[in-house]
């Protein structure tokens, strides 16, 4: 009875991890049909950024020198920048926030340039294919920040990636102070988003 108890909380717990992922893959997309739906994406975001400030503050307050920024380093002091109660650390929550931002800022260009495209699915974080795509299959763009557009080819391999999905618009759209030196990209547009 004991190993059978054990085993049945062993499935249990599979049984739980499996719908925590399938929960956090849903969490992961969105349907976007309206510039009010952008905003309340946007909203989510700075909420986040907002409570992530603050976890900082809470941990500069509390530590300095080198244990402050191990602290920030391997603690949780960041947000998830779609749901701001769930901890990350800070440096996912920088690559996250202006990732999703970019996302977030070509889904409402789309919206103005193809209104009748219009219901895009947006997958963050990791989600696989496209990371904007309208629901009729027309549109599709990838979507990026970096320091530099061209770091480790990004650019170029998004590119790439567009190119490979049979769409009648297709976008690289990236958030980045800097601007990518000029190429041709004859079939996909390259959209640099203000970054402030």
């Amino acid at each position: 009875p004991g190993d059978r108890q054990a085993v049945d909380r062993q499935v249990q717990d599979q049984r739980e991890a499996l719908v925590t992922i399938s929960k956090e893959f849903i969490m992961r997309q969105r349907i976007i049909g309206s510039q009010s739906d952008v905003d309340a994406l946007e909203r989510a975001v700075i909420a986040s950024t907002e409570e992530s400030l603050r976890s900082i503050n809470a941990t500069l307050t509390k530590n300095r020198g080198l244990s402050a920024l191990a602290a920030i380093k391997f603690g949780h002091t960041g947000r998830d920048p779609l749901d701001s109660s769930r901890r990350l650390n800070l440096v996912e929550t920088l690559i996250q926030s202006f990732s999703y931002l970019a996302s977030i800022m070509a889904t409402r260009e789309l919206l103005v340039t193809h209104p009748s495209n219009a219901r895009f699915v947006l997958s963050f974080g990791g989600s696989p294919g496209p990371a904007i795509v309208s629901r009729d299959g027309q549109v599709v763009a990838e979507t990026f920040a970096a320091t530099y557009p061209d770091s480790n080819r990004k650019l170029t391999k998004d590119v790439e990636k567009v190119r490979g999905v049979k769409a009648r618009h297709r976008y690289v759209f990236f958030l980045s102070p800097i601007a990518a030196r000029p190429a041709m990209y004859d079939d996909v547009t390259v959209v640099q988003l203000d970054h402030e």
